[in-house]
């Protein structure tokens, strides 16, 4: 019985021992979180001028690019536009519907139309039928040349009519020359880019459109009982 309380208090002696020993595993993690935060606030400030700086990269570079996509597409704008005449470059009595492409670059011509009162015309032959007497079996002096379906080059002009005056034709010219202001063409147009416009008149400015209308009533150059065009003088 007497050693009882020494062996007791060995025992208290050894855990205390143990106890100074070895500390708390938990002890060792406590002194890591302590610098937890600070490790990542370094991460963060290492980081961020490297994100800083790959985004400032990636949209100089989208600026670039489109900078450069809308150079190429204005060096290579088509501007197409209608116009009417009656009178040719050497002086000579001649009416003359056409387009012209005033751009820069090359224009696909699309359909164009060609309304007189309010009626779509299917050809030349119709609309001087039509507007200006022309009687069937009566001599045709007058040309015309595809407006649709071609490219037309900077600077170039196409005739959708031509009609010189002579004493045959003469009452279907001068009826002419006053009634073409009363046409309403129309016409479509597009880039080398697949961008289209349409105009509407001579004094029409281009409208961008997404594509060619298929509605329309197209113009055809190809004249009943005529087996081919006679192609204008540009």
């Amino acid at each position: 019985m007497s050693d009882e309380p020494s062996i007791q208090a060995r025992l208290a002696r050894l855990e205390a021992q143990a106890g100074k020993a070895s500390p708390a595993p938990s002890s060792n993690f406590d002194r890591v979180a302590k610098y937890l935060p600070w490790l990542a606030f370094a991460h963060v400030a290492i980081g961020a001028p490297t994100l800083l700086l790959t985004l400032v990269l990636a949209y100089a570079t989208f600026v670039q690019a489109d900078a450069t996509r809308k150079m190429q597409v204005g060096g290579a704008l088509p501007y197409v536009a209608y116009g009417t005449s009656n009178a040719n470059e050497e002086g000579e009595e001649e009416i003359s519907l056409n387009l012209s492409n005033d751009g820069v670059g090359p224009a696909l011509l699309g359909p164009i139309e060609i309304r007189y009162d309010g009626q779509a015309m299917r050809d030349a032959q119709e609309l001087l039928a039509r507007c200006c007497g022309l009687q069937a079996g009566q001599g045709q002096s007058f040309s015309v040349a595809p407006a649709s379906s071609i490219a037309l080059r900077p600077g170039e002009r196409v005739d959708v009519l031509r009609i010189t005056r002579t004493p045959a034709n003469a009452a279907v010219w001068d009826r002419l020359d006053s009634e073409r202001w009363r046409l309403r063409v129309r016409s479509c147009y597009c880039s080398i880019f697949d961008d289209c416009w349409t105009i509407d008149g001579t004094q029409s400015q281009p409208q961008p459109v997404e594509g060619c209308p298929t509605d329309w009533t197209v113009y055809s150059v190809r004249l009943q009982g005529q087996a081919e065009e006679t192609p204008p003088v540009s």
